[in-house]
């Protein structure tokens, strides 16, 4: 017996013939289905659960033949989704982009930040980010602390 499957975009795969038919219940099951039937793509046997199958394409599944053909706006639908595409696509390079920019905004506004905290610190004196105790400039600004200090004549 022959079918006709119809299809609103330019080709379906495998697996999603064998979905829409009810043969399998699942895409998981494809692979194990293929492995133990046989199946025919245009007189060829064809075990590639990701063949994509295009209109005018005869599939023979367990005595039944298939016929993948094109709904008749699916011209239509086609360009549709293609644009589609092509929007999603320009909308993840802008995405991209945008992205990009933020990133190097982030890097100069660090490099500032760094330069600035550099600068304070050279004229302070300073340990680290312009605060802290100044740097000390020799043994006797520097007191001893602890218990071994504690006998110490000072």
């Amino acid at each position: 017996m022959t079918k006709t499957v119809k299809i609103t975009t330019e080709y379906i795969t495998l697996t999603q013939l064998l979905k829409e038919e009810n043969i399998i219940s699942s895409g998981g099951q494809a692979k194990y289905y293929l492995m133990d039937f046989p199946v025919q793509l245009n007189g060829e046997k064809e075990n590639r659960r990701g063949k994509k199958l295009y209109d005018h394409d005869e599939i023979i599944i367990e005595d039944e033949t298939y016929i993948i053909e094109l709904a008749e706006n699916a011209e239509q639908l086609i360009a549709e989704a293609e644009e589609q595409r092509n929007q999603r696509a320009d909308a993840a390079k802008k995405t991209v982009r945008d992205d990009r920019i933020k990133a190097q905004k982030a890097a100069a506004a660090k490099a500032r930040k760094e330069a600035r905290f550099a600068e304070l610190r050279k004229q302070n004196g300073t340990r680290s980010g312009g605060f802290g105790r100044p740097r000390s400039s020799g043994r006797s600004a520097h007191r001893p602390k602890g218990p071994g200090s504690w006998n110490s004549n000072h």
